[in-house]
C-alpha cells in the first residue's frame, strides 16, 4: 500500500475521534446542570461491565476525594484491548460486540465523556490482559484539554504514547482482587470541585437502589478527606427477608440499617425506600428520586412519577440518559420499552396486594400515578394513560391500603373512603375531615396522612365539598338526628353545627349555596333553608301558641335560640298581632279556635297597654270575640238577666274558682247519680264491692303512664287524657297514679307537629299527591290533599314508641272514610303509610267482627 495513503487513512482517523470528543464535550458544557452526578454512575456502570460476564465474582467501589482530585477505584477484572482503544479513541467496547448478546450496559463509549465535567485531565491506572493472555500494568494520562480538532489531536496521540510507555509486564505479584483499576480526576477550578462534591451527594443517597437492583456490587466506600468522613455501603445478602433487602451504612464507624423494599421478575425490578419501626415498615417518600434505572439511575426521571423506582437492564434509554424512548409505535426500542414498563405495572400490583395485608404502613408512599414529566417529543402521552396510568389507578382505587382512622392497624380502598378535595387549602381540608370523620367515622383516613392522599387523588376518588358537607347535615332533616348522629347532647350538637355554619361562610363563594339550603334548625327543630327563617324578637311563646292554634306555627319559621351563624330578617310583636289579627277577621268555631281566643284574652288582660297598642282592632271588640267563644249561650243569658250585682256573680266564680272542691262536688254528684242509673245499681254500697272486685282481677295488668304511652295516644293535655281514659278499653290498660308533666305533653305536642311536617313534605315529592290546599281539620287530621285527582283524609301520627292507639272520634270517624290513609313518622325513616294489610300482619288479627 502507498505509505502516504495509510498516513492519510490515520489522520482522518485521529481527525474524525478528535472531531466527536470535541463536539461531545462542547454539548456536555451546554447540559452541565443536568449531569451534574453522572460522572459516578458512568464510572460505576464501567466496573460493573468489567465483571458483567463472570457470575460468580463480586465488585468492590472505593471514591476518594481528596482536596484537589477525585479518585474512583475498583477491583473489576482487567482491561481489553478494546478497552484500551474505546478509552482513548473513545468508540464503546459494547460496539464491537453488537452482533452478540451482552450483559455489559456500556463500555467507554460517549457517556464516559461526562466524567470530563470533573475534569479534563485524568490519570488512568489498570492491568491490561492482551491477546496472548499475559498481563500488563499501565499508567497514562487521559487529556481532553482544548476546545479544537487541532488542539486536541496531539493531546490524543500523547495518550497512545503515555500509554504505551507505561505499559509492563505483570509477574507473579498481581492479585486480582485489589483496587487495579483507578480513574483520577485533577481538580483545578472551584466549580470542578463542586461538581465532585455534589456528584458524591447524590452517588451517597442513590447507591442503595444500586446495591439492591445489582448484588454483584458487594461493597462501596467514600472517603471523604475534605470533610473528614469515611462511609461504608455494604449490600448484606445474608440478610434476605422477601420482598425487603438489606443495605448496611457505616459512616465514621457508625452504622445505619438501610431498607429497600423489592421485586424482580427477572427482566424488570421494582423497588423503594423504606423504614423499620417497632410494628413493621414505613413505606419512605421517594418524591425526588430518579423512577426509572438502567441499572444505574437515568438522572432526570425524578418526575416520571411511576409509584415505585423500575429498574431494567434492557431498557432503551436517551442519548443524555434522562429518560427512555416511548415514541414511536414502529420503534423496536419503544415496544421494548414499553413492554418493560407494562410488566413494572403488573409486578407493583403483586408487590401492593403483598404488603397491603402486612405489617407496612404509610402506604400513600406507594400511589403517586400522576402523567410523568418529560420530553413529550419522545413521550407518547395516550400509549402512556391507557396502559400505564389506568390500569395502575383501577388497581389502587380498590387496594386495601389507606389507614383508618377509626380501627387501630385497619386498612381501607381509597373507592370506600371520602376525602376533601385536594383544590382547597391543608387548613379547609383538615376542617372538612373533621367534620366527615364526626358524621362518619369509618370512612375517613388517618388525620396525619390526610394532607398526602388529597395531594395524590384524581377524579375517580370521593372527593368531598361545601356542597357534600351540606347535603350531610340536610339528610339528616332535624336536630335530633343531628345529635345521634353525632353521638352529642343537643348543647354540643348545636355547638358543632354553628361552627359548621361558620365554616361555610367563611368562603363568600357559599352564601348563594348556604341561603338555599336546608341546614338552620327551626323552633320545631326542623332544617330549614336561611332564607325561609326569621331571628325571634317576639319572645313570647303564648302569642305564638295563639297563632298556632289558629293554623299558623311560627315556630317553623322562626330560628332557634342556639343558632349562631347566618344572617337574617326578625319577626316581631308587630309581625305577630297583625297575623293573629288577620286570621281573626273571619274566625270559625273550631277547638282551636276557641281555645286560641281563651288564651288571646288572658293576653290582653295582662298586657292591657300593650294589647291596645298592638291590636287595636281586636282589643277594641275582645268582649264580643269572648262572648262569640261560648256555646252555651243559655246559660250566659240567665246569668246577664240575673238581678245580682256582676261584682257579686264574679266572687262566686272566684270562689269555686279558689275552693275548686265545691265545682267538683257539684260535678261528683251528678256523674254519680248518671252512673247509678246506666248500670242499674241500687246505691253506692253496691257500686263499691263492684268496682273492688274489677280493680282486683285488673290492677295486675295495667301499666303506668309514661311519656311514650302519651305518644302512643296522641294526646298533648290533660283534658285530652283525662277524656281518653273515659274508654273503658283504653283505661283498662294504664294505670294512672300521677299526672304527668306539661313537659311531656309538650313533648308530645312538638312530636305530632314533627309528624304532620314530614308526612306533608314527603308527600308533596309524591307526584300522585296534591297538597297545594291542605287544611288541618283536627290535631292529627289534615284534608284539602287530593290523590291522583280525588280528595283523600291523612291521619297522622307519629311512631317514635313503636305503636299508636286510635281512639280520637275525629280519627275514627276520618278513618271510616273510603278514601282516608294513615300515616306514621318516627323521625329516623321515611313516612309510612299503614295499610289494613300492614295492621293484620303486624296485630296478628285474623277474624273480624262485621
Amino acid at each position: 500500500m502507498i505509505q502516504s495513503i495509510e498516513k492519510g487513512r490515520k489522520d482522518a482517523g485521529d481527525r474524525s475521534i478528535a472531531e466527536k470528543i470535541v463536539k461531545r464535550l462542547h454539548d456536555l458544557e451546554k447540559t452541565v446542570e443536568n449531569n451534574l452526578g453522572r460522572w459516578a454512575w458512568e464510572l460505576l456502570q464501567n466496573a460493573k461491565d468489567s465483571i458483567a460476564d463472570e457470575d460468580e465474582r463480586t465488585l468492590h467501589i472505593q471514591i476518594e476525594l481528596n482536596q484537589n482530585s477525585i479518585e474512583f477505584k475498583h477491583d473489576g477484572t482487567h482491561f481489553t484491548e478494546q478497552d484500551v482503544i474505546g478509552l482513548i479513541s473513545q468508540i464503546s467496547s459494547k460496539e464491537v460486540e453488537e452482533e452478540a448478546q451482552t450483559k455489559k450496559t456500556g463500555r467507554f463509549g460517549t457517556g464516559f465523556l461526562t466524567t470530563h465535567l470533573l475534569s479534563r485531565v485524568i490519570k488512568v491506572r489498570g492491568v491490561l490482559r492482551a491477546e496472548d493472555k499475559s498481563l500488563y500494568r499501565f499508567n497514562f494520562l487521559l487529556d481532553r484539554r482544548g476546545n479544537t480538532t487541532s488542539q486536541l489531536l496531539p493531546r490524543i496521540e500523547k495518550s497512545w504514547n503515555d500509554f504505551r510507555d507505561s505499559v509492563e509486564k505483570v509477574t507473579h505479584d498481581f492479585e486480582e482482587n485489589q483496587l487495579n483499576t483507578s480513574f483520577c480526576y485533577y481538580l483545578e477550578t472551584d466549580r470542578q470541585k463542586e461538581i465532585a462534591k455534589m456528584g458524591i451527594k447524590q452517588f451517597s443517597d442513590l447507591i442503595p437502589f444500586v446495591l439492591a437492583f445489582i448484588p454483584k456490587i458487594a461493597k462501596v466506600k467514600i472517603i471523604d478527606r475534605v470533610s473528614k468522613c469515611e462511609t461504608f455501603f455494604t449490600n448484606d445478602n445474608d440478610k434476605k427477608d422477601y420482598p425487603v433487602l438489606h443495605i448496611l451504612k457505616t459512616e465514621n464507624d457508625k452504622t445505619t440499617d438501610l431498607f429497600i423494599l423489592h421485586a424482580s421478575n427477572g427482566g424488570v425490578s421494582i423497588a423503594t425506600e423504606i423504614e423499620k419501626i417497632e410494628k413493621g415498615f414505613l413505606i419512605k417518600e421517594i418524591a425526588n428520586v430518579p423512577k426509572l434505572f438502567c441499572d444505574f439511575p437515568l438522572i432526570g426521571t425524578e418526575n416520571f412519577h411511576f409509584p415505585m423506582i423500575v429498574n431494567s437492564f434492557f431498557f432503551n434509554p436517551l442519548t443524555e440518559r434522562d429518560g427512555i424512548w416511548l415514541k414511536g409505535n414502529d420503534d423496536i426500542e419503544v415496544k421494548e420499552n414499553q413492554k418493560i414498563l407494562h410488566d413494572a405495572v403488573e409486578l407493583y400490583k403483586q408487590q401492593v396486594a403483598l404488603v397491603a395485608g402486612g405489617n407496612f404502613f404509610n402506604l400513600y408512599n406507594l400511589v403517586e400515578t400522576k402523567m410523568p414529566s418529560t420530553d413529550r417529543r419522545y413521550f407518547d402521552d395516550k400509549w402512556y394513560e391507557n396502559y400505564i396510568q389506568k390500569p395502575l389507578r383501577k388497581f389502587i382505587l380498590d387496594a386495601e391500603i389507606v389507614e383508618l382512622e377509626a380501627f387501630e392497624n385497619a386498612k381501607g380502598s381509597i373507592s370506600e373512603l371520602d376525602f376533601p378535595n385536594k383544590s382547597f387549602s391543608e387548613i379547609v381540608r383538615e376542617k372538612i375531615w373533621q367534620f366527615i370523620f364526626d358524621l362518619s367515622p369509618n370512612t375517613v383516613c388517618k388525620k396525619n396522612h390526610l394532607q398526602s392522599w388529597c395531594s395524590l387523588s384524581w377524579d375517580g376518588w370521593s372527593l368531598v365539598n361545601y356542597k357534600d358537607i351540606i347535603n350531610a347535615i340536610t339528610g339528616r332533616k332535624n336536630i335530633d338526628k343531628l345529635c345521634k348522629d353525632l353521638g352529642k347532647s343537643e348543647v354540643e350538637a348545636f355547638k358543632w353545627l354553628n361552627t359548621l355554619g361558620e365554616f361555610i361562610l367563611e368562603d363568600s363563594n357559599n352564601y348563594y349555596l348556604f341561603e338555599r339550603s336546608l341546614i338552620v334548625p327551626n323552633k320545631n327543630r326542623i332544617f330549614r333553608t336561611q332564607k325561609s327563617l326569621f331571628i325571634d324578637e317576639i319572645n313570647d311563646d303564648d302569642i305564638i301558641q295563639v297563632l298556632r292554634l289558629l293554623g299558623e306555627d311560627w315556630n317553623d319559621i322562626l330560628r332557634h335560640d342556639l343558632v349562631e351563624f347566618g344572617d337574617y330578617a326578625a319577626k316581631g310583636k308587630k309581625d305577630i298581632a297583625a297575623a293573629i289579627t288577620e286570621k281573626l277577621k273571619n274566625p270559625d268555631s273550631t277547638d282551636n279556635t276557641v281555645e286560641a281566643i281563651n288564651l288571646l284574652s288572658g293576653w290582653f288582660e295582662n298586657n292591657s297597654n300593650l294589647g291596645a297598642k298592638l291590636f287595636t282592632e281586636l282589643y277594641s271588640k275582645r268582649a264580643e270575640l269572648f262572648m262569640n267563644t261560648i256555646e252555651d249561650k243559655e246559660s250566659l243569658y240567665r246569668v246577664m238577666r240575673s238581678c245580682k250585682d256582676l261584682s257579686q256573680l264574679a266572687e262566686v266564680v272566684e270562689s269555686i274558682e279558689d275552693k275548686s272542691d265545691i265545682s267538683e262536688n257539684i260535678q261528683k254528684v251528678e256523674e254519680l247519680e248518671k252512673l247509678l242509673q246506666e248500670f242499674n245499681i241500687s246505691n253506692v254500697s253496691e257500686l263499691k264491692d263492684i268496682l273492688v272486685s274489677a280493680q282486683e282481677s285488673s290492677d295486675n295488668r295495667k301499666i303506668k303512664i309514661t311519656e311514650e304511652v302519651l305518644l302512643s295516644l296522641g294526646v298533648t293535655s290533660i283534658e285530652e287524657l283525662e277524656e281518653a281514659l273515659k274508654d273503658r278499653n283504653i283505661a283498662e290498660q294504664f294505670t294512672h297514679i300521677s299526672t304527668p308533666s306539661a313537659l311531656m305533653f309538650m313533648h308530645v305536642q312538638n312530636l305530632i307537629g314533627r309528624a304532620k311536617n314530614n308526612v306533608l313534605e314527603y308527600l308533596q315529592n309524591l307526584s300522585e299527591y296534591d297538597c297545594s290546599d291542605w287544611e288541618e281539620l283536627a290535631t292529627t287530621v289534615i284534608g284539602g290533599i287530593k290523590k291522583d285527582g280525588l280528595p283523600v283524609y291523612i291521619v297522622v301520627r307519629p311512631s317514635d314508641s313503636g305503636e299508636v292507639i286510635i281512639y280520637y272520634s275525629s280519627e275514627k270517624d276520618t278513618l271510616d272514610e273510603p278514601s282516608a290513609e294513615l300515616w306514621i313518622d318516627d323521625g329516623v325513616q321515611d313516612p309510612k303509610c299503614l295499610t289494613l294489610g300492614k295492621i293484620l300482619k303486624n296485630t296478628g288479627i285474623t277474624r273480624i267482627p262485621v
